[in-house]
């Protein structure tokens, strides 16, 4: 034990206070079957690695399918978060978190002997946006006009992978990436008021 906390602390990588989907997990695995806690996982992973969002309407029970899912996609979305976390540790606080051993079990078999199915995510989260610098210059004149003033937007994006992305947008475009980025964040929102994912 002290030499896990030694390793990756006392706080566990759930956080503070066990999440209310967790608890909500740790409850319905009393009654649910091995083979059914292998299909949301493996629902999850490909979440996780794909994007892909399962379809729970025309499942036997709808409701613990969400449950189920809602709980394994918070643990295993943080494990991937804290990529330095080691089993140890991991285990402990699922334990911490009353998750029964056999689940502990099999998600230490998804999580760290299969590295293959969660390093594409890790992949995925280690290339995220970092900073981005922006500025504004106008064309005064070119060959073919005395005077234009046409305005450029010069975009700098830094990612986590040390690449940068350069883009170089006039105002129409600019505003086309800004409704695009809207639509992105309200979709995204739809996304956790969806009954799984909710807190």
């Amino acid at each position: 034990s002290s030499g896990i906390n030694a390793e990756y602390g006392d706080t566990s990588f759930l956080g503070q206070r066990v999440p209310k989907e967790v608890k909500l997990l740790v409850k319905e695995l009393k009654n649910v079957k091995t083979e059914v806690l292998s299909s949301v996982t493996g629902d999850v992973v490909k979440y996780l690695t794909e994007g892909k969002t399962p379809d729970y309407s025309k499942v036997l029970d709808t409701a613990q399918a969400r449950i189920l899912f809602g709980g394994l996609y918070c643990i295993m979305s943080q494990v991937v978060k804290h990529k330095d976390l080691p089993r140890p540790a991991f285990v402990r606080d699922c334990q911490g978190a009353n998750i029964p051993p056999e689940a502990i079990k099999h998600l230490e078999s998804v999580l760290y002997t299969m590295p293959s199915m969660i390093s594409q995510t890790r992949k995925k989260a280690d290339n995220q946006f970092v900073e981005l610098d922006w500025r504004i210059d106008v064309v005064l004149s070119n060959n073919s006009l005395a005077k234009i003033l046409q305005p450029e937007i010069l975009m700098a994006i830094k990612m986590t992978n040390s690449k940068s992305v350069i883009a170089q947008l006039t105002p129409q475009e600019f505003h086309s990436l800004r409704q695009s980025t809207a639509k992105v964040l309200h979709d995204m929102c739809q996304l956790r008021e969806r009954k799984f994912m909710n807190s």
